[in-house]
């Protein structure tokens, strides 16, 4: 016969269960010779508390002990202990060491540490007891440090913007930036975006096809903006003597025939920034060919020397059709 006693330590007596390893991941007493079963939880996971409130995994917080040690220069024993002390709210060595997969040969002198650095405080009685200090208080210190160098590198960054931006200027060839469109972009929206740019002053040089292409897309574009007080200045080949549209534009404009036997046309935003299109040939599905545009003024300054001169003549007629 099995006695009564016998029959309650018997290995096949039912034990009541009191929830899954993941909703009792907050239970010290339940896990506490399970510490793998919280290491190895997805930090997705969230515990439910009595009254419902979802509780964090302490699983999270212990993952980041890496970025602790990184940016405060404690050790992985070190961090690693103090993040489940936070975890845990409080606790003695060996719960410590069951949570925070340091050894409990380590743990005494760890502790011991973390309370020199003002990390942990020791909790009057029988057993010890540790808890965290508050981390804005704990990493205080290290925090301003860290914010000042990082204004203090910035600052040697900007000297040697400065240094570099001063002799870029005084020696060397310089990078300058221009794009280029060809006959599948809108060369044609182009030119109307930077016309309409125009605040002060706009300069057109064209050739004949130019001058039609230009005022069938954007004759109304040009009326608007010179109500608006910009100077507009026309440059092509017609002679508003002898030519009734250069003779009509002249009316509206400032037009001067000069010189312009390659097919393109220049437009000069404010001396700001400019395009310089190549008109296809007549008969083609687009009017242009391709084009080049730039916000530099140096470039500007450089392309606007080859097409006009001072006495305002084109020198055009020197370029290869």
């Amino acid at each position: 016969m099995i006695s009564k006693k016998e029959k309650e330590n018997s290995v096949t007596r039912k034990v009541p269960l009191k929830g899954t390893a993941v909703r009792n991941l907050d239970d010290p007493n339940l896990n506490q010779d399970r510490p793998e079963l919280t290491e190895n939880l997805n930090p997705q996971h969230r515990s439910t508390g009595l009254k419902g409130k979802l509780q964090p995994n302490t699983g999270d917080i212990r993952s980041i002990w890496p970025k602790i040690v990184e940016y405060t220069g404690l050790s992985e024993y070190e961090s690693k202990v103090y993040l489940s002390l936070l975890s845990l709210g409080n606790a003695g060595a060996r719960k410590l060491s069951l949570h925070c997969d340091v050894p409990r040969t380590k743990v005494y002198g760890t502790l011991k540490k973390l309370i020199e650095y003002g990390l942990v405080v020791e909790i009057p009685g029988s057993p010890k007891q540790f808890a965290p200090s508050h981390p804005n208080e704990a990493f205080d210190t290290v925090l301003s440090l860290t914010k000042k160098k990082a204004l203090d590198f910035d600052s040697v960054v900007q000297t040697l913007v400065k240094t570099h931006e001063k002799n870029k200027e005084e020696t060397g060839p310089q990078k300058k930036l221009i794009w280029y469109l060809d006959e599948s972009d809108d060369i044609k929206g182009k030119c109307n975006e930077i016309i309409r740019q125009s605040h002060e002053e706009l300069i057109i040089l064209t050739n004949e096809d130019g001058l039609g292409i230009l005022f069938n897309s954007a004759h109304r574009l040009l009326d608007e903006i010179q109500e608006e007080g910009v100077e507009i200045k026309l440059y092509s080949p017609l002679d508003p003597k002898h030519n009734s549209l250069a003779r009509e534009l002249s009316y509206i404009y400032q037009v001067k025939q000069v010189e312009v036997e390659t097919p393109l046309l220049f437009i000069n935003s404010d001396h700001r920034r400019f395009l310089l299109a190549r008109i296809a040939s007549q008969g083609s599905e687009n009017p242009f060919e391709s084009a080049i545009f730039s916000d530099d003024k140096t470039l500007l300054q450089l392309v606007s020397l080859l097409l006009i001169d001072g006495k305002n003549k084109a020198l055009l007629n020197l370029l290869p059709a």
